[in-house]
């Protein structure tokens, strides 16, 4: 990977990314069960541009209490019936991009729809308050597939919160419904209170402010400008509840979410469905219920450096293992690129370059997905492997049929250090011996002087952008590196990725993050995922023993997000440890109440890393010599 210069950007809400085409670079066929794939394949659709367009704007599409929503209709010139694309956002309809959109599918013979959700520009109704997603997506499908000009069958595609009404009307059973296309969604339909416990979040809890800027982005009927603000300012001032006022606006959903105990736009989610702004929510419903009553074929699109990655594998797993609709089972589909949440359409991701081979033309995908479901098109879509992922570092497409990859051996690599493991000159090693009789590292957090996230500034990661070298990072003491000698032969991960961690505090609560780094031969260290910390921190878990000092001793257990990324010659796997990414993360110390808390505390970290307490992260080492497909057995021919 050739490395680009590092640039700075400016603060931008993270969900509102727009979805740019490039050139059609898709894999071929594959050679083996999860092998590389061959090369390029032609997905033209058969329906090639042959219609005029004519256009409907701002038609008010009724909701079952009377509201009407606002829908920019876009159709093929011609008598007949067609099927049904359909967008609903809630940041705009009528732009650039949703008209090259419109033009795309109706020249194809397709009606493109979308739509401005409830209480945003041209539709009614209120943006808080008896909001409902999934009931508006619902019956928006029911009007648009039984129309004069609909064939009655509807799919939907849209990125971030037009991926999100997609999982939420997923288990509706809309009978118009064929085909949905979720891209980088920060969503699920929801998980045991177990894995939320293991699960590293991106969003949650002390990681609230940095959501502040969607909240403020959709605070009104039309998008709010954020460049009023001093954000650097409002992001270190506590109370945290209180920066909603300091900017002038009234945000109901914002000190619940600071407290939020499951993910939280789970949690957002579910207030605004119910209007339960302040209280907590109780009585959460099964989430294998809703996933027992998907009944479509999904294809969704994430990369390795969103925050949306581990919830496209938890929704796909989760429909395999509980929907009861055969179809649904063996046709959810997964892409994921070297990709942030926007796609921009170039192979310079942050500061590296991944290669033309990762630049997709998405519209060609999203309509090879329709063609099938929605016209009928045999074109094999329904027989190819459902799993399309890119390996970093070879920078290749490789297709599989399971998840993880049956090849993968779960591999621990321990921590060990003679106790100064902390900055990247220090005497951490990562090796996949177990530790003896060593002593701990020790760190001092701040969090008057937090760690900053790993794209470089207060504000970067926010956006995210990618890979940028975070050498600048681990010059601080406060962050700890555990790395391997440099690696002979190349090391290819791909797969879920888990940690677990013995450490201590002097602090009543705190919080840790575990980093994954591709550290290459010139020294310069490239993450290969975003920032996420364990979902609770220390709160609510059990000690498991006490220092010489008194300070509680603690397991941690991550489920941390998967990746594909291979160690290439001479480069060298790297953990790193520290307590904060600010603005994401900034845990105060305390056990108060972190909407209102107003102090923080200094606290002594320890990692121990000894025969009785082996940190350790857990690699999905790819074999050499994956088994070919012939040799395995698919799920759905068992």
């Amino acid at each position: 990977m050739r490395r680009r210069g590092r640039a700075r950007p400016a603060i931008r809400a993270i969900f509102g990314a727009a979805l740019l085409g490039g050139p059609l670079l898709l894999p071929g066929p594959i050679s083996s069960q999860s092998g590389a794939v061959a090369g390029p394949r032609e997905t033209a659709s058969p329906f090639s541009p042959s219609y005029d367009v004519k256009w409907a704007m701002n038609v008010p599409v009724p909701m079952r209490d009377g509201v009407r929503l606002a829908t920019d209709l876009y159709l093929p010139d011609a008598e007949g019936r067609f099927p049904v694309v359909l967008v609903r956002t809630p940041y705009g309809s009528e732009t650039a991009g949703f008209a090259e959109q419109g033009r795309f599918y109706a020249t194809r013979g397709y009606v493109f729809a979308v739509q401005d959700t409830r209480g945003k520009y041209d539709s009614e109704g209120e943006w808080y308050g008896q909001r409902s997603e999934r009931d508006d997506t619902d019956d928006t499908i029911t009007w648009v597939g039984t129309q004069a000009w609909s064939s009655g069958d509807v799919g939907m595609v849209g990125a971030s919160y037009g991926g999100l009404v997609q999982l939420m009307v997923a288990p509706a059973g809309n009978p118009h419904l064929k085909a949905l296309i979720p891209e980088v969604t920060p969503v699920t339909l929801g998980r045991t209170p177990e894995a939320w416990r293991r699960l590293a979040v991106y969003g949650r809890g002390s990681s609230a402010p940095s959501e502040l800027s969607w909240l403020v982005t959709t605070d009104g009927r039309v998008n709010q400008n954020g460049s009023a603000y001093d954000w650097t300012e409002l992001f270190r001032h506590l109370p945290l509840a209180e920066l909603p006022a300091r900017m002038g606006r009234e945000i109901p959903i914002w000190e619940k979410l600071i407290r939020n105990d499951i993910g939280l736009w789970e949690e957002y989610l579910e207030s605004a469905a119910r209007d339960q702004w302040t209280e907590p929510i109780t009585d959460w419903p099964d989430h294998r219920e809703l996933y027992r009553a998907v009944e479509v074929p999904i294809l969704q699109r994430t990369g390795w450096f969103d925050a949306s990655t581990d919830h496209a594998f938890h929704n796909r797993e989760q429909v395999l293992r509980h929907s009861e609709s055969e179809l649904a089972r063996t046709q959810q589909h997964l892409l994921i690129g070297p990709w942030p949440h926007a796609y921009s359409g170039s192979p310079t991701i942050g500061s590296l370059d991944f290669g033309e081979a990762s630049v997709l033309d998405l519209r060609a995908v999203h309509l090879r997905w329709f063609d099938r479901w929605l016209k009928g098109v045999d074109n094999g879509v329904d027989r190819e492997a459902p799993l399309r992922l890119f390996v970093m570092g070879r920078n290749e497409w490789r297709e599989a049929w399971e998840w993880p990859l049956p090849e993968t051996e779960f591999v621990p690599f321990y921590l060990h250090s003679g106790g100064g493991a902390n900055t990247n000159r220090g005497d951490g090693v990562l090796a996949r011996e177990p530790p003896g009789d060593e002593p701990p590292d020790r760190y001092r957090y701040d969090p008057g002087d937090p760690t900053l996230a790993i794209t470089g500034g207060e504000n970067a990661e926010m956006a995210g952008d990618g890979p940028v070298d975070v050498g600048w990072l681990e010059a601080r003491d406060d962050v700890l590196t555990y790395t391997t000698e440099p690696l002979e032969q190349e090391v290819e991960i791909t797969g879920p990725v888990s940690a677990t961690l013995f450490v201590a505090s002097s602090a009543p609560e705190t919080e840790f993050i575990v980093r994954l780094v591709d550290v290459h031969p010139d020294g310069s260290a490239y993450p290969v995922w975003y920032s996420y910390a364990n979902a609770f921190g220390t709160r609510g878990i059990d000690p498991v023993g006490r220092t010489a000092e008194g300070h509680r001793i603690w397991r941690l257990e991550f489920d941390l997000p998967p990746t594909s990324q291979a160690f290439l010659p001479g480069h060298r796997i790297r953990v790193q440890i520290t307590s904060a990414a600010f603005p994401l993360f900034r845990h105060l110390n305390t056990d108060g109440d972190p909407a209102w808390e107003t102090e923080w505390r200094v606290a002594e970290q320890t990692v121990f890393h000894d025969g009785e307490r082996a940190s350790r992260v857990v690699l999905p080492v790819r074999a050499e010599s994956p088994p070919k497909r012939d040799d395995m057995t698919r799920k759905d021919d068992q």
